[in-house]
């Protein structure tokens, strides 16, 4: 029954439940009045009025009712609308925070939160930088839309040659992170060599019919399981300095004694900073 009376209009069952309450109020007024006055003159009165009252009041409760519902219907729907708007702008919130909004990579923080929950699942694992040689004379000869471009480009190799189980992220301007699980230094040296190949040899073009070659070198170090990330990086990016020291367009394995990446002018100063303090040199 409810069911049935939910599914009609309001109007139709503002009707219905205005009739049910007339013949009731009638039914029960002329029992009572039956019971207690018998059957006089006053009686169809009595009658009339208690078929008139129950519309007179049913009527426009029905329609104040209905008009309450009319509303609370439009407030579930906005409801509705604000939860999926919410929802979606979670989804965009949460898209931003997970992944370059450039190449559709991941973030820098994506990248390396993966990677750590990924690395002590397999005993070999490999890490790796890659960075674009030159890449502020892209920007500098074709303009920074153009150097957006060729990252892009660079993201759609990485998924190209990847496989689904590969962790790959932008961790920098022009620098990505690739880890690849279950993969000794070897087949590091490989994928990376493999990468470095595609990368060169994958048409790029900044303007019509006008051709750029785009190169990367590539530092790769394995990963033990006792490193932290630190020291990780601090490898491949010694590799990658090595790579870079040799000529560029290259793949370089970490190898303990290779020369690490000088540390940046601002660094030595600071470091200088305590004895300054103290030196009579004021």
């Amino acid at each position: 029954m409810n069911t049935r009376m939910s599914s009609l209009s309001p109007v139709r069952q503002t009707a219905i439940l205005s009739a049910i309450a007339a013949l009731l109020s009638v039914a029960f007024t002329g029992i009572i009045y039956l019971l207690f006055f018998g059957m006089d003159n006053r009686f169809w009165s009595a009658i009339n009025m208690a078929f008139l009252i129950p519309w007179a009041i049913t009527i426009p409760l029905g329609l104040y009712m209905s008009k309450q519902r009319f509303k609370l219907v439009q407030l579930t729907n906005r409801l509705r609308e604000a939860r999926t708007d919410l929802r979606q702008a979670n989804k965009a919130l949460e898209q931003r925070a997970n992944f370059d909004g450039l190449t559709g990579l991941l973030s820098r923080d994506s990248f390396f939160s993966r990677m750590e929950a990924l690395r002590v699942r397999n005993q070999s694992n490999v890490l790796m930088i890659v960075d674009v040689d030159h890449f502020k004379k892209i920007n500098d000869n074709f303009g920074h839309p153009i150097g957006d471009e060729a990252l892009i480009l660079l993201g759609s190799v990485f998924r190209w040659i990847l496989r689904t189980n590969d962790v790959v992220g932008r961790i920098g301007g022009e620098e990505f992170g690739i880890f690849l699980p279950d993969t000794s230094a070897s087949e590091g040296q490989i994928i990376g060599e493999i990468i470095r190949h595609e990368i060169e040899n994958t048409i790029f073009e900044p303007h019509h019919k006008m051709r750029h070659v785009i190169t990367v070198s590539i530092g790769v170090t394995d990963i033990a399981s006792h490193q932290d990330r630190a020291a990780l990086m601090g490898n491949a990016d010694t590799a990658l300095f090595t790579a870079k020291r040799r000529g560029r367009n290259q793949v370089a394995l970490f190898e303990p004694g290779m020369i690490a990446k000088p540390r940046p002018v601002h660094d030595r100063a600071r470091d200088f900073k305590p004895f300054v303090a103290h030196s009579n040199f004021r």
